[in-house]
């Protein structure tokens, strides 16, 4: 996943995820089989993956799942356009458009920034609890 296509294999919309029919046909879903996103860590990064499960969403004729809420907004943190690698024991690593997210970064700046973090204009953090890593 190193060089992005022009066809975006998995797209969040308002209230649903749009998925390419090459992205559906690699997954080896149809319409009606539940679609679960998740997220597992590599290389210290957190990165997000989808495939085939019981607890899912299920897929549409339109080629679409029904997405809203905290699934979304949790996904929408890597992105809004994803493109996906190999399927690799029945999951495939999707990788979005958005910033990575590290995760010993992310623990360390929830541990150690205060809840009360003010930003000033330029974006920088003015108060700290602790900022030794």
């Amino acid at each position: 996943m190193n060089k992005h296509s022009d066809i975006i294999d998995v797209k969040v919309q308002d209230s649903n995820l749009l998925l390419d029919p090459a992205f559906i046909a690699k997954l080896g879903a149809k319409a009606g089989d539940r679609i679960t996103i998740g997220f597992i860590e590599k290389d210290g990064n957190m990165i997000p993956i989808i495939s085939i499960g019981e607890e899912g969403n299920k897929l549409t004729k339109s080629n679409t799942i029904s997405f809203r809420g905290k699934q979304k907004n949790t996904l929408s943190q890597f992105g809004t356009n994803f493109w996906g690698g190999d399927l690799i024991n029945g999951y495939i690593e999707l990788e979005g458009d958005g910033i990575p997210v590290y995760t010993e970064v992310k623990k360390a700046v929830e541990s150690y920034i205060s809840k009360e973090i003010v930003l000033d204009t330029n974006y920088n953090i003015t108060k700290l609890n602790n900022y030794e890593f």
